[in-house]
């Protein structure tokens, strides 16, 4: 299953203003690969838009628990705060969506 994690942190625990949360985000990325692969998780990537305090990881698992597991010792938790997301490609959903009737015309 596929998995999509969001944070968002508010400008003043942003790394590229905050001293503490930038020795932290950067300790941390580096352990994030050896830690999703501890606990099951795959990585598939990391997304930072740099201009609205936000930070992105799509990842593979088979449950929602090792994806919360995941977020949680990964620390990101500590300066973000964490939606989790099951997703589905757009191709999955479109195939999907088709299983149901429309209700508009």
């Amino acid at each position: 299953m596929q998995y999509l994690i969001v944070g968002q942190h508010p400008p003043d625990l942003c790394p590229s203003a905050n001293e503490t949360v930038r020795k932290l985000s950067a300790e941390g990325a580096g352990q994030i690969p050896e830690l999703a692969e501890k606990l099951g998780v795959k990585l598939l990537a990391t997304y930072v838009p740099m201009n609205n305090h936000m930070v992105f990881a799509a990842v593979e698992a088979d449950d929602m628990d090792s994806v919360r597991e995941f977020a949680f010792q990964s620390r990101l938790g500590q300066w973000n705060t964490l939606e989790l997301y099951q997703v589905s490609t757009l191709e999955e959903a479109l195939t999907k969506v088709t299983e149901l009737p429309t209700i508009y015309g």
